[in-house]
């Protein structure tokens, strides 16, 4: 037999009921720290001490959090930025480690991207391309056996 439902009981209240956030703020120091000495993510959530995902979810739900891990994320950026124009006059300087850092890091702003476009700046068509594959590979095989 069911039990009858008190009538302050609130589905919403329910399901924010779950394990309290480790969230704190002064978090968005930390996080800030981090960022001012090149560090990413992955190094934020583990001065935290929480896992990368969770530092998403405090962006989502602590508007003060999302500002700072922003703004981590540009002192990360400026890090390695000043690093690297540094080594534009170092003795010693591994450029190639170094772009793929800040590619990997900033892919908005340094990756290099190569889009294809078919005709008009339109999709690219792949319609009897199969076909056009198949004659050319015909016509070299013609040529080697002639």
């Amino acid at each position: 037999m069911l039990e009858e439902i008190p009538e302050s009981f609130n589905i919403k209240t329910m399901a924010k009921r779950g394990r309290p956030t480790k969230y704190r703020q002064e978090f968005c120091e930390t996080v800030i720290k981090v960022g001012e000495n090149g560090g990413w993510l992955s190094e934020m959530a583990e001065a935290c001490d929480v896992h990368r995902t969770t530092m998403d979810e405090w962006a989502r739900n602590f508007p003060e959090f999302s500002k700072a891990l922003s703004r981590a994320k540009q002192k990360s950026q400026a890090w390695f930025e000043e690093v690297g124009r540094k080594g534009l006059t170092a003795d010693k300087f591994n450029s190639n480690l170094w772009a793929r850092q800040v590619a990997a890091r900033f892919r908005d702003e340094y990756t290099e991207r190569r889009e294809l476009t078919g005709a008009g700046g339109g999709a690219i068509k792949i319609e009897g391309a199969a076909a056009k594959i198949s004659s050319a590979l015909d016509e070299i095989a013609a040529r080697k056996d002639g």
